[in-house]
Formats: C-alpha cells, structure tokens, sequence
C-alpha cells in the first residue's frame, strides 16, 4: 500500500528544495510520476547549481523554475493516484463490513432493515459525514465489489478516480446483468482521461444505446425519488433544490423566466437572474411585492442586491420560526449576527427586523457576555410548550451523531424512559428522529445525558465505539431551573415525548 503523507523528502523528488515557503513535503516511496514525464532526477554530482544534469551547461531561470513546477505536480498526481488507491480499499472495507453485518444477523433479534440502519448509522458517526451520505457509500461499494470488478481493479491500480467509478456505479444501475457488465466493459477505457462530467455524458450515451428500453422503467422509478431540499449557504444565503421530472423543471424555471423578463425595463436594477430568485421567492410566499421600486418586505432595493426591508418576504413566513438575538443586537448596540433556527448564523438587520416585524417568529434573547439562552418569549402559554420550545432551541437538530434532521422536525426523547421513572427535565428530554429513536430502543444504541445543564450527549453503539454530541445553543442555568419547575407542574408527558 502507497505510503501518502509523510514529512521529510525521499526517492526521486528528495533532490528538490522547499518551495512556496510550505514546511511540508511528502514523499510517494512506492508511486512514480505518470506516464510522459520521468519525475526530476537529483542532482548531478558534477554540476552545481542550476546545471543541468548530464550536460554540465546552466539553466535558465526559466527553465529551473518550469523544472520545478513540473515536478510539484507530478507529486500532485502521485498523491492523486495514492488517493484513488485508498479509496479501493475502502470500498473493499465497507463493503466486507456490510456482508459481516448481514452474516451476524441470523443470530440477531433484529430485523434486515434495522440492522442495515445500524451499520448506516455506524458508518456515519466514524467517517462524521451524513447518514445518506454513508448510505450511498454502502450501496456503491456493494456495486463496485459484486457488480463492477475491472472498475473496482481500475481504481485500486490509480488508473481512474473515485468521481469516474461512481459514474459508472450510477450508470449501470437499474441494468440487466449483461447489459451493465456491456456497458462497463465499452466505457471504463475512457474513464482515466475524461473528467467525471464528461464521462458521465459519454457514458449516459453508451447506456442509452446498449438499453433503450430502460429509459421508461428507469423514469418511473426516478420520479418516486423526487424531493426539495435546502442547503445552507455562507453569508446568510441559502440554496433551495428541487429534483422534478425534467418537463416539470423546465416549466418552472420558464414561467419564472417569463415572469422575470416582464419585469424588466429601464428602471428596473435587478438582472435577469435576480429577478428570477425574486419571482421564485414572491410566488411561494406570496409576498406580492416583486415589481420596480418595492420597498416593502420582499422586495428589492435600487442596485438590486438588498433586499427591502432586511428579511424579505416576513409576510409569507409560516409559523414555528424561531430567531435568536443577542440582546444588545436587538438594542443596536452592537452588530453581533443572530440566528436563524434551520440555518444558522443571519445579519444582524435580518435578525432584528425578523424579531420585530414577523408575527409568526419565537423570539429568543442571548446574554450579551455568555450566550446563554435569557428568554423563550412569550408566545408560548403552555408550559410543556415553553419546555418544547427551549429543547427546540437548544439542540437544533436530530442529537444522534450522524443525523442533521431539524429539532423541528424530530420528537423530544426521555434518556430515561417514562414509565421508568424519567423526569420531564431539560437534562432528561433530547430530540431524536424517529430513525434514530429507533436506533436508541431496538437497535442496542445506548445514550447518556450530562446532568450538569449543558445537553451534552454521549452514544455508544452496539460495536462498542463512543461518540459525543453537543447541543447547538448553551442554556443558561437560571432559565434552565425555571424550566424545570414549571416541568414538574406539568399534568404529564405530551405526545412528542418518549
């Protein structure tokens, strides 16, 4: 196996001096430079410097410098095929601990799908990525090992990337057998000298080609994977993505054109492409404020990059927002962002304007000093809703390591069951999806909550391994105890608790 990252300098490239001022450089004791271009060889015992080697006559400084950048990215190629060879074994690796998983399950109590679940979760919590995305990782490796062999051998000897061998994952599924095995077979020569989106153009071509009739059965059951998804952006922006049948996208994105382009004129600011978001953004919260000149909430100021008003479109949210203010934010004394539950960081305009102008929004003041939690508002009368609402704001989302479901979204958990005498106490209650509420009661996931008021999770799952979780917002002690009382004058547990 390719040694990737070292310090220090050896084998061909040990000649070389440090360049761009990196204290790093790494070594490739058993990878040599591509195809066309020998990597640089040390120096010549005979010359000094800038001689070239073997003729005894100077180097340009042009030509040093050209010697040298082309030996950087040889290494940059090394390390590219190292990478590629790495990402072999790990599909050979995760996909043996898939078929042990399965293997184990005769003896288990639960069932295929639960046992899946748990490997995905697993997964997850050790690579600290998504669990859709460790579920696609799982399924692709299972692809590379059984169903795509000479792909599989392909990536392991560096000869393509790991971007090029999904694409063929991605394009061979949903085949008959002989088809896929076809296809793969005509594409994969190609695959180490296109980048990935050029060989997945070239390779949907192929399939069409080889299965034509597919094309119906693989429409079908790509529509019943339709979703919107939103992604959080920097800068208090946010991408919202719809994955629809083609004719379906294409008629919004022309009604919204269409809509855009009757909104130009010589006084209008916004380009094209602005006007498209605003459309976009006023249709489905019917703000009703898209043309030249609004100023309200929702629409767009002159330069057609503010948006009016610091949160468009107040009028058109829905209830169940919640912002959080630092309190001297809210005072304008300082310009410290507040934030926005779902996304995270916001504007400080936004944030006070939001906290001021949209009815449907919680408001939750911060300490100035601390951050603590001051205040849940007063939009909340019932007091399992108050206690509901600081858990909310406290956790964020999903508090199993591997999911990023909204708290919103997910149901509150007693660490200690009810009926087993749990407390309906902030340092008892975490939100959990019902996947991963599952995971905790039927899978042998086990969790414990720090009884020292800061939320603090610790999981355990069934291998043994130990994960940590940390709410997203520190509640302050004071409102923490208050909570409590008023917890434990409650009538008992509310539906979302477990």
């Amino acid at each position: 196996m390719p040694e990737v990252m070292h310090k220090g300098r050896s084998g061909a490239l040990s000649g070389r001096r440090n360049v761009g001022g990196s204290p790093y450089r790494w070594s490739m004791k058993t990878i040599t430079g591509p195809p066309g271009r020998a990597l640089p060889a040390g120096p010549n015992p005979g010359a000094g410097p800038g001689v070239a080697p073997d003729q005894g006559q100077p180097l340009t400084p042009t030509a040093v410098h050209l010697e040298e950048l082309g030996a950087l990215i040889d290494e940059v190629t090394a390390i590219d095929k190292a990478m590629a060879v790495q990402a072999a074994a790990r599909v050979v690796a995760i996909d043996a601990a898939r078929v042990c998983s399965e293997r184990e399950l005769g003896g288990s109590a639960f069932s295929p799908a639960l046992t899946r679940r748990s490997l995905v979760a697993e997964l997850a919590c050790a690579l600290r990525i998504p669990e859709s995305t460790a579920l696609g990782l799982l399924e692709s490796s299972r692809a590379l090992v059984h169903d795509l062999p000479d792909t599989l051998a392909a990536l392991a000897a560096g000869r393509i990337g790991y971007r090029q061998a999904i694409v063929l994952v991605n394009e061979t599924a949903g085949l008959p057998e002989a088809a896929a095995r076809q296809l793969e077979q005509e594409a994969l020569p190609s695959a180490g000298r296109l980048t990935a989106s050029q060989f997945e153009r070239k390779t949907r071509k192929l399939r069409e080609r080889i299965d034509p009739e597919s094309i119906t059965a693989r429409h079908v059951r790509s529509v019943a994977d339709r979703s919107l998804r939103f992604d959080p952006a920097r800068d208090g922006m946010g991408w919202l993505s719809a994955y629809l049948p083609a004719s379906d996208a294409l008629g919004i994105y022309g009604q919204v054109t269409d809509r855009a382009i009757a909104l130009q004129g010589p006084d209008e600011p916004r380009t094209l492409t602005q006007l498209r978001a605003d459309v976009l953004r006023d249709l489905l919260l019917q703000t009703g404020c898209t043309g030249t000149g609004c100023t309200e909430a929702g629409g767009t100021e002159a330069g057609g990059t503010e948006t009016a008003g610091a949160a468009g479109g107040l009028s058109g949210l829905r209830p169940n927002l919640i912002v959080t203010v630092p309190m001297l934010t809210l005072l304008g004394v300082t310009e410290e962002p507040g934030s926005l539950d779902g996304y995270g960081p916001i504007d400080p305009d936004t944030a006070r304007a939001l906290a001021a102008k949209c009815p449907s929004a919680v408001r939750i003041l911060t300490h100035p000093e601390t951050g603590a939690v001051l205040s849940v508002g007063r939009d909340r009368y019932t007091i399992p809703a108050s206690l509901r609402t600081m858990l909310q704001v406290r956790d964020g989302t999903c508090r199993h390591p591997g999911c990023s479901r909204a708290a919103s979204r997910s149901d509150i958990d007693h660490g200690l069951d009810w009926a087993f005498g749990g407390r309906t106490d902030h340092n008892n209650l975490a939100h959990l999806c019902p996947a991963s509420h599952a995971l905790k009661h039927e899978a042998g996931w086990k969790v414990s909550q720090a009884q020292d008021g800061t939320g603090t999770l610790t999981w355990t799952t069934p291998t043994g391994h130990t994960y940590v979780t940390e709410p997203e917002t520190l509640i302050g002690t004071a409102i923490s105890a208050e909570l409590r009382r008023k917890a434990d004058a409650s009538d008992g547990p509310t539906r979302e608790e477990h």
